[in-house]
């Protein structure tokens, strides 16, 4: 990606932590963007790792989950993939959160069924990213 500063590399290492670190703030930011966008207010929230967890599955990307990861493992993994993706300009903060608006419904907002209903929405970011990467 042409906007980032020398000497930064980046490796295709879904495991790696400064990946997983980078793309907790890159998926809160872009969750905070999208929920903004949906409820017409400026907001912020933090992506659980159960929502993650749906993501993966719903987006068909078990092949990158080492067996037997725990919900933490697989929101770590997914974080890597989202900044990933992103280093590599295959997704832009605007495109990712648009795709989270127009997927979301009102139980994103609910307090018990939000986490399912993010991570539906998420897994239809995931699948872009998925096929962009060609995963």
């Amino acid at each position: 990606m042409e906007n980032l500063p020398e000497g930064i590399t980046y490796e295709k290492d879904f495991r790696d932590k400064g990946l997983a670190t980078l793309g907790d703030s890159l998926a809160n930011f872009i969750y905070s963007v999208a929920l903004s966008e949906y409820t017409g207010k400026p907001t912020g929230g933090r992506v659980p790792n159960a929502a993650f967890a749906i993501a993966l599955e719903r987006a068909g990307l078990k092949d990158i989950i080492p067996r037997r990861t725990d919900k933490h493992g697989k929101g770590d993994i997914a974080e890597a993939l989202l900044a990933y993706a992103w280093l590599q300009g295959e997704i832009s903060v605007e495109e990712a959160a648009g795709i989270l608006s127009h997927n979301f419904t009102d139980d994103v907002l609910h307090r018990y069924r939000n986490k399912e209903a993010l991570g539906k929405a998420l897994g239809e970011l995931f699948k872009v990213i998925k096929e962009r990467l060609g995963l």
